[in-house]
């Protein structure tokens, strides 16, 4: 008996350093929330040609974990962080979360049967900042490659920006809002952000 408990730990012991290897692995955290989003896309196609809010949860559930949204948040603000107080940094991370769910909600809306490829994995030993490659094979037209420009946070591995076909989605968003801010404040810009928000929620 003792054995045999002995036995159940050691397994135990095994599948969470496996789990936790696979935690610390770029790559795998990619692969993980993709084939998991694509996944539930696929098996629920019929729920989301009803209703597009479904998407807007898989990604809440499945893909916000593993971005480093305040850290996006902080970055798109740019300069204007700067003079930004502690009180409006986090109210525009917060509102900047709902943007981004938004943003992803309506790219994975049209998904179909497109497929990702994987191309080689970095060496991340001794790295605090990836590049995880991939390209998203279409039915029809040339592949779009989107890379995952990933930053190591303690044990684990964070997204800090996508890039698109060359496209920095946080720098062509620090444009956007770096406009936006210049023109309307920071005040305005956060209430709009807000609001978009709660028109969603109150839409569901």
């Amino acid at each position: 008996m003792i054995k045999c408990i002995q036995l159940l730990a050691t397994i135990s012991l095994l599948l969470l350093a496996s789990a936790a290897m696979a935690e610390s692995n770029p790559q795998v955290i990619v692969e993980k929330a993709t084939e998991q989003m694509m996944t539930e896309l696929r098996e629920r196609r019929d729920a989301i040609s009803q209703d597009k809010t479904i998407v807007n949860e898989i990604v809440e559930r499945v893909l916000l974990p593993e971005i480093a949204s305040n850290t996006i948040a902080r970055k798109v603000m740019g300069k204007y962080a700067r003079t930004a107080t502690d009180e409006q940094k986090e109210r525009f991370a917060a509102a900047f979360k709902g943007y981004m769910i938004r943003f992803y909600s309506n790219a994975f809306a049209e998904y179909t049967d497109e497929t990702v490829e994987y191309l080689e994995a970095p060496d991340f030993a001794n790295e605090r900042r990836v590049t995880i490659r991939t390209k998203l094979n279409l039915a029809a037209g040339e592949p779009v490659p989107i890379n995952y420009v990933m930053q190591r946070s303690r044990d684990s591995w964070k997204i800090i920006d996508v890039v698109i076909e060359g496209i920095s989605l946080v720098i062509s968003n620090r444009t956007q809002f770096g406009n936006s801010i210049s023109r309307d404040g920071l005040d305005t810009v956060i209430a709009k952000l807000e609001y978009k928000q709660t028109e969603q929620v109150s839409n569901e």
